[in-house]
């Protein structure tokens, strides 16, 4: 009997065969690495977005206190206060964030006909958020003329509404 040999084209040299292990770990490390880097950069956009959310939601919430505040100032009561947010009195989001409403009684000078001005009681008002971390994501401020400096423009025949004078966001 003769031996079967086989054919010479069928027999492949050891280098071409396949890939070494060496080659496998190089491109799993490279694989690997980039894998990493597009997941931090997935990880930075979400963080970075909900930061955005929680400054636009923050706004809301601060007009929301400054309209309180105004009512509360044309009622003759204080506008000051200091609360906690959580989630199911504002938007969750604002867990956990401070909400700061503080006053100031200030006087402005209003031009009047014939070059004449008159002297108006103000209440500066101003609505902070800060984060947990105590980051402020908004501020508000708001002018609005108090009870009596509407009733005494009324008086000079100066018409009057019961909206702020001016409004700032900062």
């Amino acid at each position: 009997m003769k031996p079967i040999q086989a054919h010479p084209s069928r027999i492949a040299n050891p280098r071409t065969r396949g890939l070494t292990l060496i080659e496998v770990l190089v491109a799993s490390v490279i694989l690997s690495v980039a894998a990493l880097a597009a997941l931090e950069m997935l990880a930075r956009n979400d963080s970075s977005s909900l930061f955005a959310r929680r400054q636009a939601l923050a706004s809301v919430e601060a007009e929301r206190l400054l309209s309180e505040a105004a009512a509360a100032v044309k009622s003759q009561n204080s506008a000051a206060k200091s609360e906690e947010l959580d989630a199911g009195t504002a938007a969750e989001a604002l867990g956990g964030c401070t909400a700061t409403v503080s006053e100031s009684r200030e006087s402005m000078s209003i031009a009047i006909a014939d070059g004449q001005s008159v002297v108006m009681p103000v209440v500066r008002v101003i609505a902070e958020i800060r984060d947990p971390s105590g980051a402020l994501l908004a501020t508000l401020e708001r002018i609005v003329p108090s009870s009596s400096s509407i009733s005494a423009l009324g008086a000079k025949g100066v018409g009057t509404t019961a909206q702020p004078v001016s409004e700032v966001k900062r």
